[in-house]
C-alpha cells in the first residue's frame, strides 16, 4: 500500500501570538485516513492579510529612504573650521555659501528652542545631536554620476522642516535682484569703515558663489592687522574677520 508522510500544523490562537503545542511527523499507511491535528510550540503566527493575496507590510522602516525626490541622511551633525563646513556621518553637507551664511539669514527654528535665530546659530544649536536631513548627493568632481561616492550632499530639509525648495526653485541664498548693486568705491569705503578708523582697503572682489551676490574685501587696520570683510550686494558689511 502507498505510504504518505504528512506534516500538519495547527494553531487556535490569534494571529501574532505564540502558538502552543508540539511539532512532529505522521506516517500514514492509508492516504485517506483521517488524523487529529498536531499542535506546534515555538512558532509565531504573522498578522492575517485584509484580503487574499494582499502583501504584508514590512516589519520596520529602513533607516534611509527616498522622500519627495530626496534621500534621508541620519546622523550626528558636526562642524568644521569654516562657517560652511558641516558633516553628518562622514558626508559633507552643504547649507549654502560661507559668505551667505555669515550674513545671518533667519529661516526656521531648526534647533527647536522656540526662537528663530540666524542660521549659523540654529546649526550650532544642533551641533553634536542626531539630525535627519533630506539631501541630494552631488556629482563627483571627476564627472561620475551624482551620489556615486555619496560623500557630498546638498541639504533640502532639516528634521522635517523645509530648508530650500525641492522643485529646482532658487536656493535661499540666490539673489532676488531686490538690492541695488553698490559700486566698487562704495564697497571699498564701507569695508574700511567696518574695520575702524585708520583702516585701508587693499583689495575688493565681487563674489557670486552658487548664485549668492556680494563682495569680499581685504582691509588693513591702523595697527597693520589684516581683515577679511564680507559685504552684501548693496555694499553693507555683514562680517569682519581678522586673518591669521
Amino acid at each position: 500500500m502507498q505510504r504518505k508522510t504528512v506534516i500538519i500544523l495547527s494553531s487556535s490562537v490569534a494571529a501574532g501570538v505564540l502558538a502552543v503545542g508540539t511539532v512532529g511527523y505522521l506516517v500514514l499507511e492509508d492516504p485517506e485516513q483521517q488524523v487529529a491535528p498536531i499542535q506546534l510550540t515555538g512558532v509565531t503566527a504573522g498578522a492575517d492579510s485584509e484580503e487574499d493575496g494582499a502583501e504584508r507590510s514590512p516589519r520596520s522602516e529602513p533607516s534611509t529612504r527616498s522622500v519627495d525626490g530626496l534621500e534621508q541622511l541620519v546622523g550626528e551633525l558636526r562642524a568644521g573650521d569654516d562657517a560652511d563646513d558641516w558633516s553628518v556621518s562622514g558626508v559633507e553637507v552643504g547649507f549654502g555659501p560661507e559668505e551667505w551664511l555669515l550674513t545671518g539669514p533667519e529661516l526656521e527654528d531648526f534647533d527647536g528652542n522656540g526662537t528663530v535665530e540666524p542660521l549659523l546659530d540654529e546649526l550650532r544649536g544642533l551641533e553634536g545631536t542626531e539630525v535627519t536631513l533630506g539631501v541630494r548627493y552631488e556629482a563627483d568632481d571627476d564627472g561620475d554620476e551624482a551620489g556615486e561616492d555619496r560623500d557630498d550632499a546638498d541639504v533640502f530639509t532639516v528634521n522635517g522642516m523645509s530648508f530650500r525648495d525641492t522643485d529646482d526653485g532658487p536656493a535661499p541664498w540666490q539673489s532676488t535682484g531686490e538690492q541695488a548693486a553698490a559700486d566698487r568705491e562704495t564697497v571699498s569705503a564701507n569695508a574700511a569703515a567696518a574695520v575702524g578708523e585708520g583702516a585701508t582697503t587693499v583689495g575688493v572682489e565681487r563674489q557670486d558663489e552658487d548664485g549668492w551676490d556680494g563682495w569680499e574685501a581685504e582691509v588693513r587696520g591702523a595697527d597693520g592687522q589684516e581683515y577679511e570683510v564680507v559685504l552684501d550686494a548693496a555694499g553693507e558689511a555683514v562680517d569682519v574677520r581678522a586673518e591669521d
